[in-house]
């Protein structure tokens, strides 16, 4: 007989790879774990894991009952938040994965209203500008640059945003004028690494640019922005992160047409959940009133 608990742990130790963080995050003791799993496996009569000294790891059989466990995990949750959650009294986490730039400019200092709303939900902001390898069971909403190819997810587009050529005003008196795309070759750009984004989005600054050749490189936008504004050079941002920020200057004599989108996925096991309609919604909120019109 298979027991609701013992497959919440089992789920768990799946996401996290490891009994004692598992624990840790379902508050209960390692033990415990440990005693859960081994009931499961005595159950069903296989082994559900691979362990090893740096982690534990699905079998093949442990992967197929992953799919009912998080089903049942689910729709135990869903009936808690709502019958047993109401309103500020929501308790929980959620754990939303977001480009850099989205998470650390948009996202974090805008919790403060669901926070102030809801005090008993906590909210993991992981910041990823990679996405192509997100598996649903590791966060409970994700925005992406790219369009999600998941099939187990629900995918909406959230929002358009567009991107254009910053510098400090400093920098930009002492050099060369820019006045068109052309001009750009004369000056320091500031860009990703070749390894921090996914293939097309990395593209972004040499589909204007197909010669372009960035001296000063980063893997996340915090350095682009901080190269900028010390006067390092010129880079290419979003246009709803740089306008607010103070020492930069928007080039608006390129009128080059930098555009990309966000998406919101859901892995579909979740949607119906309390707080994961209610991240929903703060982030579309949030998204109307950064986002939309500021291109």
């Amino acid at each position: 007989m298979l027991s609701a608990d013992d497959l919440k742990v089992f789920a768990e130790v799946a996401r996290k790879g490891r009994l004692t963080e598992a624990a840790k995050h379902l508050q209960i003791n390692h033990t415990t774990v440990s005693r859960s799993i081994t009931r499961l496996e005595r159950a069903v009569g296989i082994r559900l894991f691979d362990r090893a000294h740096d982690g534990w790891t699905l079998t093949e059989a442990g992967m197929r009952l992953l799919v009912h466990a998080e089903a049942v995990d689910a729709a135990v949750r869903g009936a808690q938040e709502e019958y047993l959650s109401q309103g500020s009294a929501l308790q929980g986490h959620v754990r939303v994965i977001a480009p850099d730039g989205f998470g650390a400019y948009l996202l974090i200092p805008g919790l403060g209203a669901v926070q102030d709303q809801y005090p008993g939900l906590a909210v993991e902001v992981v910041t990823a500008n990679r996405h192509a390898s997100l598996a649903p069971r590791e966060f409970d909403l994700a925005v992406t640059i790219e369009r999600p190819q998941a099939r187990a997810l629900t995918v909406t587009k959230l929002v358009d945003f567009g991107l254009a050529f910053y510098a400090a005003p400093s920098y930009l008196r002492s050099r060369p004028q820019v006045t068109s795309v052309e001009d750009l070759h004369a000056h320091r750009l500031i860009w990703y690494v070749d390894d921090a984004l996914d293939h097309s989005t990395f593209n972004l600054l040499y589909e204007v640019m197909p010669s372009a050749h960035a001296q000063i490189q980063s893997n996340n936008i915090t350095g682009h922005i901080n190269a900028a504004t010390s006067g390092l050079g010129i880079a290419l941002l979003p246009t709803f992160i740089a306008e607010d920020i103070a020492g930069l200057e928007r080039i608006t004599q390129i009128h080059a047409n930098v555009e990309r989108s966000y998406w919101l996925s859901i892995p579909r096991d979740l949607v119906r959940l309390a707080r994961v309609q209610i991240m929903t919604a703060h982030i579309q909120s949030l998204v109307a009133e950064r986002i939309s019109g500021s291109k």
